[in-house]
């Protein structure tokens, strides 16, 4: 009788597929979702967070996966890296997902990195930004469809030696954003201008006039700048006081969104005296123009930054579960050959052997003041 059960057993092991398969009909396929609600990012986390919200909802529309329904489970990362830990872990332990949309920050991805290593979790990051995330052991399970700062510190240093300027400053938050872009700014200007400071600032502090007071003692004629929403809005503000608006401000993207005029002071200095860059879709993209009317007919807002690679990370993720089923492993190795020439709504996207996006285009902005009213405006296109 034994014998007849083990051989039964093992007939029926032997006839399992050998393919990821999707859950019952009766369960739904979940995946996270790590963004940025609170926090010095809570300005455009909810923005990023409608990207895959829109393409779960567009999938479900259609009748889901297979006919099974896809469910997003999103988590607050709080700008906090312990705090996306803890997210990633809940969603992992507690939800069961193996594949996860985020999180947003490059210090968030660094501490989640060797988590999701080990427990063989897929993550696909659509804005954690640093070149330091490129090396790492765990980059197997990590995908992002954001480019590296090292195309986006390479064009600001452009901005530096195009505008002619002679004296430096570089002022950047004390995480793994901040000095991953002053890593390459400082190697892109090196030998060319006079780099006057380098000072990393506590995001935490909100409070910068020590900072801005070497600043102002080095008599630059530009100001490399890396910030978030909170912190930029007191930099600015002070700034502002000190009478620094007459020197040329380049930023990052990290300040980039509406925001960040609600302070009055922050607004009026950024009018006044600082461009930016921020990475964007190809210039007339018929297939970005289509998410960006979606988006703001569901949302009632345009997209902001980061909005379309989150969108593309998720249907890129949704793609593969449909090809190979719910396995993380099997996803990981199908993200791979989605990611070659995949025709995203923020451009075309191909991932190098790590997992990294390979190239990028930058809009350079200003800030201008139209009926009492602050917004962006393109000045140029950066093609990297």
């Amino acid at each position: 009788m034994l014998r007849r059960v083990i051989l039964a057993l093992f007939t029926f092991l032997l006839v399992l597929p050998l393919t990821g398969c999707p859950p019952p009909a009766e369960e739904k396929i979940k995946i996270g979702a790590v963004m940025d609600l609170t926090g010095a990012l809570a300005g455009v986390g909810a923005l990023i967070r409608d990207g895959a919200l829109l393409a779960v909802k567009e999938i479900n529309a259609a009748g889901g996966i297979d006919g099974v329904e896809v469910e997003l489970i999103v988590e607050d990362g709080a700008t906090d890296p312990a705090v996306a830990l803890e997210a990633v872990r809940k969603l992992v332990e507690v939800d069961g997902v193996e594949v996860i949309i985020g999180p947003m920050t490059s210090g968030a991805v660094m501490a989640v990195g060797p988590y999701v290593g080990k427990r063989e979790v897929v993550i696909v990051s659509p804005s954690a930004t640093s070149p330091k995330i490129a090396d790492q052991w765990w980059r197997p399970f990590v995908f992002r469809t954001c480019p590296s700062d090292a195309f986006q510190g390479a064009a600001m240093a452009q901005l530096v030696l195009d505008g002619g300027y002679s004296r430096v400053a570089i002022l950047v938050m004390n995480n793994v954003y901040g000095v991953g872009i002053e890593k390459v700014v400082t190697e892109k200007l090196a030998g060319k201008v006079d780099i006057v400071a380098t000072i990393r600032y506590d995001p935490i502090k909100l409070d910068y006039y020590t900072e801005l007071e070497i600043i102002r003692g080095k008599n630059p004629d530009a100001i490399i700048h890396v910030g978030y929403h909170d912190d930029g809005q007191i930099v600015y503000k002070q700034a502002l006081e000190m009478g620094l608006d007459t020197i040329q401000w380049i930023a990052a993207e990290g300040v980039y969104g509406l925001a960040i005029f609600e302070m009055a002071e922050a607004a009026e200095f950024m009018e006044r005296a600082v461009i930016g860059t921020r990475p964007i879709a190809p210039e007339g993209l018929a297939a970005y123009e289509e998410f960006a009317a979606a988006y703001e007919a569901r949302f009632g807002v345009a997209p902001g930054v980061y909005a379309d690679t989150t969108y593309d990370a998720t249907k890129m993720v949704l793609q593969a579960i449909k090809q190979v089923g719910y396995d993380a492993v099997k996803i990981k190795e199908a993200l791979r050959e989605i990611g070659t020439n995949y025709p995203g709504v923020s451009g075309t996207i191909t991932f190098d052997e790590r997992g990294d996006r390979v190239g990028g285009q930058f809009e350079v902005w200003k800030v201008v003041r139209v009926d009492e009213e602050y917004k962006f405006e393109r000045v140029k296109i950066i093609s990297l």
